[in-house]
């Protein structure tokens, strides 16, 4: 008897998955991420580091200047106690007095006022210790009511005048024996006494100290306030 012979066929395989396919010449996002990632902190590294070595620099090109340290009324003697120090960078727009020519300062007088916290500049002091050529300092007394000394301010242009005394009569207007004046300028305005006198301290050409002093001896004088422009 024949025996048949039965052939087994194989079971079917599964097929492995298609990898998907990268363009050629393709580089991954995640790399080109970096790199740029990597770029800007350099960049930002170096701007900081440019900007510390800006400040450092302009932190060590200080010089040390002139400040006032108190109010100073213009034509007063300037002292140590009125001045202070300052480091400022150096600019060239800026022209303050150094600190280093503080002495040479000492003793001069402001030529307009000066207030606490301001640089100083030599166009607020005078070349020298002393007035302006041609000038001299005469300390006026003027009795309460001779004088408007609430509204004068050091710089104020005034004319000193001379009054008559008790037992003479006042020129009247016209009058050859007109009141004699003398041009000046207030430097300083003292505090009332306690009768209500007031020191003034004018400013007046060198010509007319010396009849200005002995009319302010007598005491009797006033002053005028000229118009400010």
């Amino acid at each position: 008897m024949n025996r048949t012979s039965t052939s087994q066929i194989p079971a079917p395989t599964t097929a492995p998955p298609m990898r998907p396919e990268t363009p050629i010449g393709a580089s991954p996002a995640p790399r080109r991420r970096k790199r740029s990632t990597l770029v800007l902190g350099v960049l930002i590294t170096l701007v900081g580091v440019l900007g510390t070595s800006m400040l450092v620099r302009s932190a060590g090109d200080r010089v040390d200047v002139l400040a006032v340290a108190r109010d100073v009324p213009a034509g007063q003697e300037i002292t140590a106690e009125d001045l202070t120090t300052a480091a400022l960078p150096e600019d060239p727009a800026l022209q303050p007095v150094k600190a280093s020519e503080k002495d040479s300062v000492i003793g001069r007088r402001a030529t307009a006022p000066l207030h606490r916290g301001e640089l100083l500049a030599n166009s607020q002091i005078h070349g020298g210790k002393t007035l302006p050529d041609g000038q001299e300092l005469v300390a006026v007394e003027v009795q309460r009511g001779a004088a408007p000394s609430d509204a004068l301010a050091p710089g104020d242009q005034v004319k000193v005048i001379s009054t008559p005394g008790k037992d003479e009569a006042a020129p009247t207007s016209g009058a050859k024996s007109a009141p004699q004046e003398i041009e000046a300028k207030v430097v300083k305005v003292g505090a009332p006494n306690a009768s209500g006198a007031v020191v003034i301290q004018v400013a007046v050409a060198s010509t007319d100290s010396a009849q200005l002093a002995a009319r302010a001896a007598t005491g009797r004088v006033a002053i005028v306030l000229a118009a400010k422009g």
